[in-house]
């Protein structure tokens, strides 16, 4: 009798090591305190081999813990229609990329990154556990950023750039660039948030703190005005009762934003709107970026140029210097702008496929996992992730981005809607049925485990 109940704490004590590890892992990367500026920052490291031989044994680790501890009614539940049409268009631009070898590693990869964000959530054996491993995980990546601002300042904070000589002294952590920090420091602060109104008061406001501190030190202040704004609108799920609120208010702030954004290159009026607001209508001159690259999906309007194969490429590089611009965009390595980027690289077709899976689809799996008893502050906060990342798409790009910690938070978020809208995250080994005939993905976990 006694042998069994060993083996159950042994198999929830490395399940919570597992989610805790990919976790940090995420968000630290396993290369922390890489310097990049802005002009030349890479939307993931490409030839090293510490990433390469690293992500691939991380994969494979986190896929022989899944076989041997999920269930495969959980694991399946990951083959959802519009990942398996992500899969079929990332397939395609892998067939038919002028360097396919390159393409393909760089899809690898971030499908192992995918599978890293899915492993998290499903390893632990029930909600409280999963609560440990967040802890774990987010108080890793803090360590570790304030650990660089104490014992090598010069690494987690920007010196002087040419290029940009504003940031100097700004934080940005172990992370390349502040543009980084600030966005997965605001997703750690949303972890404080759930820890908080999940019974871990301390834990959370100590996560909470720290994180808002760090985003604010960064100097980002859209970052910091979008972070507020969306757990403002998640709330309001709880506030009027129905998630459809939520929904709603979140899609008329895409709206806002995207008119504040993208709309003012259109019209003088919204531009001078977003320069009252913000001081910059030129957004740091990312409007340059946002009117080039629009004028180029015309040209490739069904297909796109190619997944990776438009901002740093000589479809790009090999243009007229643009001396009337703020930014030589021939040297930009993407345009700072999700739902344009998305469009050049992939065209109508495959974003469509892409925006469904990644904005559209998640909103409909929150208002399902709402429904579920005991899902609800787990699915507000990676809702909360999916509004803030939806709207930090206007101005930055992230999209299939490899090991990047805000893609991978991201992810994590969709995955994690996507579980809560099938399964109830329950109490570990209860062995109930969630209403609706969705299964307590713990409890089926824990039978395959036995």
């Amino acid at each position: 009798m006694r042998q069994p109940a060993l083996s159950v704490r042994l198999v929830r004590g490395l399940a919570i090591t597992l989610s805790a590890l990919g976790l940090a892992l995420m968000l630290i990367s396993l290369q922390p305190f890489a310097i990049e500026s802005m002009v030349n920052e890479a939307v993931a490291t490409e030839g090293s081999l510490v990433n390469q031989v690293g992500f691939l044994a991380a994969g494979l680790v986190f896929a022989l813990a899944m076989l041997s501890m999920v269930s495969r009614r959980v694991l399946a539940s990951l083959l959802s229609p519009s990942l398996l049409l992500l899969c079929v268009v990332l397939g395609y631009n892998v067939a038919t990329a002028p360097d396919s070898d390159t393409t393909l590693r760089a899809v690898v990869f971030t499908v192992i990154g995918m599978f890293i964000a899915f492993s998290t959530i499903v390893l632990p054996r029930g909600e409280k556990d999963f609560q440990i491993a967040l802890m774990l995980g987010a108080t890793a990546a803090l360590a570790m950023s304030y650990g660089g601002l104490v014992l090598a300042p010069g690494l987690a904070t920007h010196g002087y750039d040419v290029y940009e000589p504003q940031h100097a002294g700004l934080w940005r952590g172990h992370f390349s660039h502040k543009n980084v920090a600030g966005p997965v420091m605001c997703i750690i602060a949303i972890f404080g948030v759930y820890l908080m109104r999940s019974g871990h008061r301390l834990a959370g406001l100590i996560i909470f703190v720290a994180a808002t501190v760090f985003v604010l030190q960064t100097g980002s202040k859209t970052t910091s005005g979008f972070f507020p704004l969306s757990i403002l609108i998640v709330f309001m799920a709880s506030l009027f009762g129905r998630s459809s609120a939520a929904i709603l208010v979140h899609l008329a702030a895409l709206a806002a934003v995207g008119l504040l954004t993208l709309g003012s290159l259109y019209s003088q009026e919204l531009s001078s709107l977003a320069a009252a607001l913000l001081t910059d209508e030129t957004y740091t001159g990312r409007t340059t970026l946002w009117a080039f690259g629009l004028s180029k999906i015309p040209e490739q309007p069904w297909l796109g140029y190619g997944l990776y194969n438009f901002w740093g490429t000589d479809t790009v590089f090999l243009l007229d210097k643009p001396f009337e611009s703020a930014w030589d965009y021939r040297f930009i390595v993407h345009g700072h702008n999700n739902y344009v980027d998305i469009l050049l690289n992939l065209g109508v077709i495959g974003g469509s496929v892409v925006i469904w899976f990644l904005f559209i689809g998640p909103m409909f799996n929150y208002a399902k996992a709402r429904r579920i008893p005991g899902n609800a502050r787990l699915a507000d906060m990676f809702f909360m992730i999916i509004v803030f990342a939806s709207l930090l798409s206007f101005l930055e790009t992230f999209f299939l981005a490899r090991n990047s910690a805000l893609w991978l938070m991201h992810v994590l978020a969709v995955f994690g809607l996507q579980l809560l809208a099938r399964f109830s995250m329950g109490n570990p080994f209860a062995g109930r049925t969630a209403p609706s005939a969705r299964q307590d993905w713990a409890a089926v976990s824990a039978r395959r485990a036995a």
